[in-house]
């Protein structure tokens, strides 16, 4: 009997040491749960924030770009076919090019360009320097139009070293493609006590951009007559190309004519067009021209 209640009491004991531990962990395990729901709530609010936060951002950018890019609900201040001979036709032609020391071109999406390129013979050693386009350390200068009435005509001063040329355009109003116009260039030497002038190679170009259809008529000598041609903006058209003379004189002067005819490869490329091969021994032979 003594063991029995011996064993008993043991268990009984045992029993409430058990209980005594269940009660004093339980709250502590659940207060660790409760601290870990706790920071998976804190988060998952943090993460929903960012995305939020990231949404906004995304959407306030979009919402500027489209309003960048959204026309005014204003009308236009220029209709859409401004630019057009049959709307402005004394503004159809002008010298609207950019970045040459000369050209003209028609204000319309696929024009015609004309343009003027020059190298003076001798001038310095190796190959001649071509001039094309307006570039601050190429020694050209001054340079710049003396009047200009930014309609019809206009004169320009162009000072190269030795030379000074003079481009000259005049416009006359009449048909349907803002009418006919004409452009002239005078080389003389800025040297006094020098009877003759250096030997120049001129060189006026003609480029489309597009389909558009350009023939040359090649006359006596080789030298460039006319370019005829068809557009879809100015229909069929002529251009006339003068032999050289002296100035306030009608007799041609002497020159050596060559022609150059090729697809056009873009218009940033057109004065690596007219550099001949280095390869050759006197790679400027087949271009001079005296003027």
């Amino acid at each position: 009997m003594a063991r029995g209640e011996r064993r008993r009491r043991g268990a009984a004991a045992d029993g409430t040491r058990t209980t005594e531990r269940a009660v004093r962990g339980g709250p502590a395990r659940r207060g660790g749960e409760a601290r870990g729901s706790a920071w998976r709530a804190a988060l998952g609010v943090m993460v929903l924030s960012l995305a939020l936060g990231l949404s906004g951002c995304w959407l306030l950018a979009w919402h500027r770009a489209r309003r960048a890019v959204t026309l005014h609900s204003a009308p236009p201040a220029l209709p859409p076919d401004s630019s057009s001979p049959a709307v402005a036709p004394d503004l159809f032609w002008g010298t609207y090019r950019p970045h040459v020391y000369f050209s003209m071109k028609t204000r319309s999406p696929k024009p015609l360009l004309t343009g003027l390129m020059w190298a003076q013979q001798g001038a310095t050693p190796g190959t001649p320097k071509l001039r094309h386009t307006c570039e601050q350390g190429d020694g050209v200068g001054p340079y710049g139009w003396e009047f200009h009435d930014g309609l019809s005509f206009g004169r320009q001063h162009i000072h190269d070293g030795a030379l000074r040329l003079t481009t000259e355009f005049v416009k006359r109003p009449g048909g349907q493609h803002g009418g006919d116009w004409s452009w002239r260039v005078t080389v003389e030497s800025q040297t006094s006590g020098i009877s003759a002038l250096p030997l120049v190679s001129l060189f006026f170009y003609v480029v489309t951009d597009g389909k558009e259809v350009l023939v040359p008529e090649v006359g006596a000598k080789g030298q460039l007559k006319f370019i005829s041609g068809h557009s879809s903006e100015l229909g069929d058209f002529r251009l006339t190309l003068m032999a050289p003379t002296n100035p306030g004189d009608t007799v041609p002067k002497y020159g050596s004519y060559n022609v150059f005819w090729s697809s056009n490869p873009g218009l940033a490329l057109l004065t690596e067009m007219a550099v001949p091969g280095q390869e050759e021994a006197n790679p400027w032979s087949s271009w001079q021209a005296a003027c």
